[in-house]
């Protein structure tokens, strides 16, 4: 109760879950209807990462104000914990270093706009989690205090970033990824999303990636079941969105 509460310039959605193929050919008709398009759909696939979305707000290019999901519209202002992660840019880039990443990823619709007009606002969401590696060492030093085992990585993210004492957060060792841009750039695809935040210096997961069909999509599934515990971090499931945002 004594987080100051933060209103989201647009809903933090919740995801539809689907647990089948059955359940993403099913969702891909219903896309192809509510689109009015019979031609192919890109997908990008995310690894849906096990820890907590945060909403960050940079004026400027400073970080200003950072704040969990909460309901989707109303979340808590923990700008003091996100400051503690190092992953989180206290300052984005420059411009001219922006221009240059973009100019690198030929992202050069982006550039003209931005050169028409810089942003005053960047608003980026992103997910902070805590490794493996880090988890288990936080449970051993509560072994040797012969306090109680934390749950799980998840947990301890969420529970890390809604302390009171900062120092708390910063103890931690927790980590984040950006994973979408609601500051509209110009960008025409949710992959240009991930290279813009790139571009303007936040950490994003190199195992995402666009795929064009859902072959591909149930392909990338598949892999990550093996291979998920080769992760560094606990992820449960993929997040696959349609690529295209126009």
């Amino acid at each position: 109760k004594k987080f100051a509460k933060v209103r989201h310039s647009t809903p933090m959605l919740s995801f539809n879950d689907a647990f089948s193929h059955e359940d993403m050919e099913n969702w891909n008709e219903r896309n192809a209807k509510l689109l009015f398009t019979h031609a192919k759909i890109d997908f990008y696939v995310e690894l849906k990462l096990d820890g907590l979305a945060v909403d960050m707000i940079y004026e400027n290019g400073v970080f200003k104000i950072g704040s969990t999901r909460g309901d989707g519209n109303i979340g808590e202002d923990v700008t003091n914990n996100l400051k503690t992660i190092e992953a989180i840019p206290l300052v984005l880039l420059t411009k001219k270093e922006v221009i240059e990443n973009l100019r690198k990823l030929k992202l050069h619709h982006i550039i003209t706009n931005l050169k028409k007009s810089w942003p005053k606002i960047i608003e980026a969401r992103g997910e902070v989690f805590l490794s493996r590696k880090d988890f288990e060492a936080l449970n051993k030093k509560q072994t040797e205090k012969n306090l109680p085992l934390y749950a799980n990585p998840r947990n301890v993210a969420a529970g890390s970033v809604r302390q009171l004492n900062p120092k708390i957060a910063a103890s931690r060792n927790l980590n984040s990824f950006a994973y979408a841009l609601v500051t509209d750039l110009d960008q025409k695809t949710h992959e240009e999303e991930h290279l813009i935040l790139k571009a303007f210096g936040f950490k994003t997961n190199p195992n995402n990636k666009k795929v064009s069909n859902l072959g591909e999509v149930f392909k990338i599934r598949d892999y990550w079941e093996r291979h998920r515990d080769k992760l560094p971090f606990e992820i449960d499931g993929l997040v696959v969105l349609i690529n295209s945002e126009e």
